[in-house]
């Protein structure tokens, strides 16, 4: 009989250690975020083609070709990528992208501070059951990149009073990359006869 209570407190101890374990592992994993990815570009004449949008190095938010919106504060609207599936806060932002009008490639590595922090506020104060949350990044045709949160009222109709907008990063400046400007000329010289650029040759 002591051998038998002997292994049956064994086994609780047991039990109870990996329940101890898998809670605390549990608790170690960042929370996950329902949110989208916005893009702007521009400002109106300096459209721009976004080749790479990455988030934390792992996961991509394809943006392509963006002329409109990067000159509005708050930033609104922007071509609009829905995730699949919940996320992590980034921590970093991760883009490269071509001017039209000066014919460069920009590429920027960006910390994202203090980010799930922010968002753990964020969902609290403007919880996802009555805000649709999104992380907007705008690209300039001079290089320059910002960041965004917005959290946008489902049910407030017409009233936007009620949505919410913060600056992540206000301004940052991307560095000149190599790259072929060949690859976009075709696009360029329709730009051009649009009378959106003056020709850059």
């Amino acid at each position: 009989m002591p051998d038998v209570l002997r292994l049956a407190r064994a086994m609780l101890s047991l039990t109870l250690l990996l329940g101890l374990i898998t809670a605390c592992s549990v608790e170690s994993e960042p929370p996950r975020y329902e949110f989208a990815v916005k893009s702007n570009g521009g400002p109106s004449g300096w459209p721009v083609w976004v080749e790479e949008l990455t988030f934390d190095d792992a996961w991509r938010a394809p943006a392509g070709s963006l002329s409109g919106g990067f000159d509005i504060r708050p930033p609104r609207g922007g071509k609009t990528v829905t995730l699949s599936r919940p996320m992590p806060a980034p921590s970093s932002l991760q883009a490269r992208w071509f001017s039209y009008r000066t014919q460069t490639f920009y590429e920027i590595d960006l910390e994202l501070p203090e980010t799930d922090k922010l968002l753990r506020q964020w969902y609290r104060d403007y919880p996802a059951s009555r805000y649709l949350h999104s992380l907007i990044a705008g690209f300039s045709g001079q290089g320059e990149v910002f960041v965004w949160w917005h959290a946008w009222c489902r049910d407030c109709g017409n009233d936007r009073s009620q949505d919410f907008h913060a600056p992540i990063v206000e301004s940052a400046q991307a560095q000149k990359a190599e790259g072929d400007p060949e690859r976009y000329r075709n696009r360029t010289q329709e730009y051009t006869e649009e009378d959106v650029i003056p020709s850059p040759w």
